[in-house]
Order: structure tokens, then C-alpha cells, then sequence
């Protein structure tokens, strides 16, 4: 049934539903649910390019850079659930999560922007479930969120209403400025730009929430992904205006949050104040409006996410080593510490711009596309990466003394070697950026709509 695109998105819902009636049963929710996942990227593997499928009234289809964000979505939403099975959120997390991904999916395959705009915040909603009790914070922070995502939504037809409007009326140029206008409200709600940035910061301040991490490393790109595909669509909304707004957000979002990381003890709140800092600076790469800072944009993004669920293995990775009485399993919990400790400080560093990690070279790129207009602004991320350093440094200590929480067992080790392995990742990304910067220019070749020339993209040095 290989032309059936949207069972990439009724897969999840099914399985969810599922989920939802064992979900008392610890390991059996996380277990289907990864089962799904990875269903679903065998699903979207063998789904055919450009083939339009009629459903619910509705025109479907997977594109080549469709393909790539689901990939992306599921790979990282098996991770997620793979982090969620180590701590006490197993239960909770899988069946939130896969109905957001199999909305997400649905927003990336349907050919309506205005129902896929429609879509997302359903999908964000979800989220709210996930949030923990036994963190003071987390349900006021995902309240929070719930409102933010709740308030552009009567923008968004709006936008598309003016749009219809100027296509009848081209004479009529205030229609076109009107509707960039209000594309503004639902971009930095939606990715929970300053001085909204509190809300997700808030839901994880008092440990790691894996609802918050999903946003990070999921929700961000498929907003991203619907803003450059209706800048693509309708070149009229990508203004002068609208872009500086949203390079200004983006800027204050990056400082305010990196800065606030000082005054953070809990290694999650420093992770999420590093998370913010970093989409700040992705979005003034990708406001830039040319080829080197949409990509160097696009790039800090995977970055962002790798680091992201990197810094979220290792938290809940420190909670399930065990520590016994004698003194060779003492050593050995000391030493597994030591890499969750360094494990969690590189990934946290990486989103901080230090050298050689991921994307400091790129970070280069848009420094030199904006720095040529705004000098000053070389100051301002540099006291971010500082203030997310020093949060660093403060949260590395209580990190080091953290005692174990779960009870000892047979898969005790499986939680370091996801560790290592998406360490390894966040290396290789770091130290080999080219390779993923020429991969990110050939995959979303047809989605730039600043896109002219990429041979000038790919001259990233190979930091060593």
C-alpha cells in the first residue's frame, strides 16, 4: 500500500491509542512505542517521492525534503522514548508523543499550508500531557505553554485570507504587508521566542521533562520547515520588516537565555536556557535572507538537536547508575559518572559555540553575514556562550553529586551506551561540519526560498 502517504501519520495515532490502555505497564508503552517509530521510518523509507494521494478530502504527499524531516521526527522521537524508559515519565511520555508525531506527519504531508499551520498547534497541545507532576514547575511551565501555543491561531487565517484577497486585488499591496505582518504572532509563539521563552525553560527547571526536550529537538524544525515553505510558497511574506522582527526576537532570545543560565543550579534548567540560547541564534542565521546564513541556520539547528537529546540521555543516564557498597562498584559508579559528566558538558558546550564542537565554524559563517551590519552583536553572543559556560560550571557540580534513583538491574548499562553513541554523533558533527553542511545544501535545495548558489555554503573548514 506504497501510495497510502498517510499512514505515516494514522500509524502513530493508532498506536497511541494503544499505548493509552497499557500504559500502567512500564516497559510496554515504551516497547510499542518504539516499535512504531521505527515502523514508521521503515514506512516513509519505502513511500514513493512526488505521488499525490487523495484523503479526508485532502491531498497528500511525501516530497525528498518531507522525507528528511520525517526521518528526523521519528529517529528522534524513538530517542526520546528510548530516555523516557530510564526514568519515571515511561509511563506517561509515549502516547503524547507519538499522536504530536503523527500530527507533525500530518502537517509535513499535506499540501494545504493553511490546514497544515491549522495542525500544529493540535499537535504541540498534546505535549501538555507529558508534564510531570512530581517537578513543582513543570505544570505551570506547560500551562504556560499551552496558552502561548493557544493565541496565534485566529492569525493564521487570517494570513491566508489577506492572501486571497491580494490575489484578487494585486493592486493592492497593503494586503501582502498586512498578512507578513501576522505571520510574526505563531512564529515566535510557536518556537516560544523572547520574551515568551520562559514557558519551556519553566516546565524543566526542576528536572529533566521530556516533553520540553521533544520541543527542542522535534516541534522547532517543523516550525522552521513551515516557515521557509511559505516564504517559498508566497515570497511576498519574507519582508524586510518581518525578517528583522523575527532576526531581533531571535537575538534577544539567544542573549537573555544564554545570560540567564548563570543564575541556574539545576543541570535541566542550564540545558534548557543553552537549548533557547541556540534556536536564537539558528533563527538570525536563518533571517539573514542568504544562502550562507540560512544554511549556517539550518545547520546549528541539527546541531541543536543532536546536543539536545545527548544532554537528555545523560540526566536520566546519572539517575539509573547504580552505586553499591563495595569499593571496586563504587569506583565503577564513580567512572560512569565521569562520562555522563563530560558527556553532559559537551553537548551543553556545543550549544554554547565553544571550539572544536559542533558548528562553531558555521557559527563564523553568520557571524560574518551580520556582523557587517551590526557589530555589536559579536558582544551579545559572547556573553551568552559565557553565561551558559559559567550555568555550566555551576550545574556540573550538583551533576557530579547526584545519587542513583533506580533500583539496579540487567539493562543498567543500556542507558550509557545511548549515551555514547549519540556523543559519538555530536563529534562527528562538530569536528566534520562540512559533511553535514554539504548533505543539509543538497537536501533542501528545493526549499530555500533564498537559495540561489551553494558552492560558496560548502567551504566550512574541518575544525580538528
Amino acid at each position: 500500500m506504497h501510495e497510502a502517504v498517510y499512514w505515516v501519520a494514522l500509524l502513530p495515532l493508532a498506536a497511541a491509542f494503544v499505548i493509552a490502555l497499557v500504559r500502567k505497564l512500564r516497559w510496554v508503552p515504551v516497547a510499542l512505542g518504539l516499535a512504531t517509530a521505527l515502523a514508521c521510518i521503515q514506512l516513509v523509507l519505502s513511500l514513493p517521492l512526488d505521488d499525490v494521494t487523495g484523503f479526508l478530502g485532502q491531498q497528500w504527499m511525501l516530497d525528498p525534503t518531507g522525507r528528511l524531516l520525517l526521518l528526523f521526527v521519528y529517529a528522534a522521537t524513538a530517542v526520546l522514548l528510548a530516555i523516557a524508559a530510564f526514568t519515571e515519565q515511561a509511563e506517561s511520555f509515549p502516547a503524547p508523543a507519538l499522536v504530536s508525531a503523527g500530527l507533525l506527519s500530518a502537517v509535513v504531508l499535506l499540501r494545504s499550508s493553511m490546514l497544515s499551520f491549522m495542525l500544529l498547534p493540535v499537535a504541540l497541545l498534546l505535549l501538555v500531557l507529558t508534564a510531570s507532576r512530581s517537578f513543582p514547575s513543570a505544570v505551570p511551565g506547560a500551562s504556560r505553554f499551552l496558552v502561548w501555543t493557544t493565541l496565534p491561531i485566529l492569525c493564521v487565517p487570517a494570513v491566508f485570507m489577506l492572501l486571497e484577497r491580494f490575489a484578487a486585488l494585486p493592486d493592492q499591496p497593503v494586503l501582502a504587508e498586512w498578512s507578513a505582518w501576522l505571520t510574526i504572532p505563531p512564529v515566535v509563539l510557536w518556537l516560544t521566542l523572547f520574551p515568551f521563552d520562559g514557558a519551556t525553560r519553566l516546565w524543566s527547571r526542576d528536572g529533566l521533562s521530556i516533553g520540553p526536550v521533544f520541543l527542542w529537538a522535534v516541534k522547532d524544525a517543523v516550525v522552521i520547515y513551515l516557515m521557509l515553505g511559505l516564504w517559498r510558497q508566497y515570497p511576498m511574506l519574507q519582508t524586510e520588516n518581518v525578517t528583522t522582527v523575527l532576526g531581533i526576537a531571535g537575538l534577544m532570545t539567544a542573549v537573555f537565555s544564554g545570560v540567564l543560565a548563570v543564575a541556574q543550579s539545576s543541570p535541566s534548567a542550564v540545558l534548557a536556557c543553552a537549548a533557547m540560547s541556540e534556536l536564537g541564534l539558528v533563527l538570525q542565521g536563518i533571517t539573514t535572507s542568504t544562502d550562507e546564513g540560512v544554511l549556517g541556520g539550518l545547520f546549528l539547528l541539527v546541531s541543536r538537536s543532536v546536543a539536545v537529546l545527548l544532554a537528555s540521555a545523560s540526566l536520566a543516564a546519572v539517575s539509573h547508575v547504580v552505586a553499591r557498597e563495595s569499593e571496586s562498584n563504587m569506583q565503577s559508579f564513580r567512572w560512569r559518572s565521569l562520562v555522563l559528566l563530560i558527556a553532559f558538558s559537551l553537548s551543553v558546550l556545543t550549544m554554547a559555540g565553544m571550539p572544536p564542537l559542533g558548528g562553531f565554524a558555521v557559527r563564523s559563517q553568520i557571524y560574518a553575514t551580520l556582523l557587517a551590519q551590526e557589530p555589536y552583536l559579536h558582544l551579545a553572543w559572547l556573553l551568552a556562550s559565557m553565561g551558559i559556560t559559567l550555568g555550566l560550571v555551576r550545574a556540573g557540580w550538583s551533576l557530579w553529586h547526584a545519587k542513583a534513583q533506580s533500583p539496579a538491574g540487567r539493562l543498567h548499562d543500556l542507558p550509557l551506551l545511548l549515551v555514547l553513541c549519540l556523543l559519538l554523533l555530536c563529534l562527528w558533527i562538530g569536528l566534520y561540519p562540512q559533511d553535514v553542511m554539504g548533505r543539509i545544501s543538497e537536501w533542501y535545495r528545493d526549499l530555500l526560498p533564498t537559495f540561489h548558489s551553494v558552492s560558496s555554503c560548502l567551504t566550512v573548514p574541518c575544525v580538528l
